[in-house]
């Protein structure tokens, strides 16, 4: 399990926020530890650029930071189950990106949420699959991306221990079966 991305920015602000076993876990994990040196330098050029003088916001502005503030409460209702960071498998796409968030909603559905980053060609649609952890050949689809955005109910019958990896394919239109050009590739892990 990787730490949230949001204790990461938290830890690199120097904020002491989380517990010993997140900060050990981030001490032991490249892929922790790099993120959040990264977001460390980001802090420390930030802080080096010196103080600015900022204008007080129109009224205007502060109604949209409290739209935004009561949106995110209502996102944090729902129940955050898995997290999966998207990386790209193939040459064409070797600077795609992505993430897909696991969250359980009021009603108990199994909502989950992918946003794709790809400059990806103006043809064909892009469809999201879950894939077995030992026989990559056993798929079961989830649908195609608006875009570079998706969110589908995850049937309660499908096991998510035996279908665990997230792929983005590039599909023909029409196509029901996986074409073999996967996109960006991710495994959701529990939070």
């Amino acid at each position: 399990m990787h730490t949230d991305p949001e204790l990461l920015a938290l830890l690199a602000l120097g904020d002491p926020f989380g517990g010993d076993e997140e900060r050990d876990h981030v001490a032991s994990c490249r892929a922790c530890a790099g993120e959040l040196a990264e977001l460390t330098r980001v802090v420390e050029l930030a802080r080096e650029a010196g103080s600015l003088t900022l204008a007080e916001p129109s009224p205007r502005v502060w109604s949209g930071v409290q739209e935004g503030l009561d949106a995110r409460r209502a996102e944090a209702a729902r129940d955050r189950r898995a997290y999966a960071r998207l990386a790209p498998v193939l040459e064409p796409w070797s600077k795609a990106s992505g993430e897909a968030q696991l969250a359980t909603d009021a009603e108990g559905r199994r909502l989950l949420e992918v946003s794709l980053h790809a400059e990806l060609p103006h043809g064909g649609v892009r469809q999201a699959w879950l894939v077995h952890r030992d026989d990559p050949a056993q798929r079961q689809t989830l649908g195609i991306l608006d875009g570079p955005h998706g969110l589908w109910t995850v049937e309660q019958a499908i096991d998510l221990e035996q279908f665990p990896f997230l792929e983005i394919s590039q599909q023909s239109i029409g196509s029901t079966q996986h074409s073999g050009q996967t996109i960006v590739r991710g495994e959701l892990l529990p939070v």
